[in-house]
């Protein structure tokens, strides 16, 4: 029962994570746009971080998140 409630978190955190990557990296103030218990903000604030340079850096931090979901996911796999 453990072990399947292990698996189930699991799949939840990987979920959160990988939308959260994905309209950081797609789009920056769509990211600021998702309700509050999905968006994993912390203190980024769309002032700063939803256009120009802060945008450039989101996005980047999106992409190195599924990066590192995808590499970690395929070694998990091997």
């Amino acid at each position: 029962m453990i072990h399947l409630i292990g698996w189930i978190v699991f799949a939840v955190v990987i979920f959160f994570l990988v939308v959260n990557a994905a309209f950081m990296l797609v789009s920056p103030q769509a990211w600021f746009r998702l309700p509050g218990w999905l968006r994993t903000q912390g203190a980024l604030t769309e002032a700063k971080f939803g256009k120009g340079w802060g945008a450039l850096q989101l996005r980047i931090t999106g992409a190195l998140m599924l990066g590192a979901l995808g590499w970690v996911l395929y070694q998990f796999m091997h």
